[in-house]
């Protein structure tokens, strides 16, 4: 796992892969206003369907979160499979009343 400091704020990579397939990683990371965990899959040049690449991400509001603590997330994320992350996160997040946005984000990617 790595952890990078940009403009003062965190970004953990929880899982990174690459084949010849896609690109595929899990990010937790932070801006002024809001904590966000991400789920991408970048598809390799040739392996994309139609050009598109994948994001599932779940985003909170910094002023939302009830005393729950970027580093308390993280080390949730860390003890839960990877395969349940996101769906035991968006759990957690419900059974601690914490609102939240959560989507499958995908794009064109003209490169693909």
């Amino acid at each position: 796992m790595m952890q990078l400091e940009l403009f003062d704020y965190r970004r953990d990579y929880l899982f990174e892969s690459k084949n010849q397939i896609a690109h595929y990683y899990d990010i937790l990371k932070e801006t002024k206003n809001t904590i966000s965990y991400a789920e991408h899959i970048d598809p390799e040049k040739g392996y994309a369907i139609a050009g598109m690449e994948y994001e599932e991400y779940v985003d909170i509001k910094k002023n939302s979160l009830n005393g729950l603590t970027y580093d308390q997330i993280l080390t949730y994320l860390k003890d839960v499979k990877k395969e349940e992350r996101i769906e035991k996160y968006k759990a957690l997040l419900k059974f601690r009343k914490i609102p939240f946005e959560a989507d499958l984000f995908t794009w064109h990617n003209d490169a693909l």
